[in-house]
């Protein structure tokens, strides 16, 4: 809760930033340090982080997304780099895998879920779209768009992986 103490504690502030999530964190530290400013910022939340808030449960040891798993990508070394100045983060690769005859294979469908399904020997992303466009099945007629989702699966991947 804001009183008029706390007003009075910062008579003079450059910029308010309302809510210590990740957006409004990474504002504050930067409006503060890059630009030496002065900076409030303002969460109705005991804590800060926002939606990425955890902590580790004091009876079991446990660490507890409090609002939900929560994922962060960047093919930005300098956006990681940055990051990991303020916490540790837990590694994490995501990867969906499907069984086909017997067989796991990564999905959405690549260049070793041809390989492995159908027995190629496709190297680059330049031959995997060669193949691709080899076996799609696009809808006919100019500007014609997928009619449901079988259309819609070969015109990306094509019969022979569809069935």
């Amino acid at each position: 809760r804001i009183s008029k103490d706390s007003i009075t504690a910062f008579p003079t502030v450059d910029i308010v930033v309302v809510g210590a999530g990740l957006s409004g964190a990474v504002i504050a530290e930067r409006y503060a340090r890059l630009l030496n400013k002065k900076v409030l910022v303002l969460e109705r939340r005991p804590h800060i982080a926002g939606n990425c808030y955890d902590y580790v449960d004091t009876h079991t040891g446990v660490l507890v997304n409090l609002y939900g798993a929560h994922l962060f990508h960047t093919n930005y070394e300098d956006v990681w780099n940055y990051l990991q100045q303020f916490s540790g983060w837990v590694q994490y690769h995501h990867r969906v895998k499907g069984v086909v005859d017997d067989k796991v294979v990564p999905i959405p469908v690549n260049i070793d879920t041809v390989n492995s399904l159908l027995g190629e020997k496709i190297k680059t992303q330049k031959e995997m779209q060669q193949w691709l466009a080899k076996n799609q099945v696009k809808p006919k007629g100019l500007g014609a768009q997928p009619k449901n989702g079988e259309e819609a699966a070969l015109a990306r991947v094509g019969r022979v992986l569809y069935q």
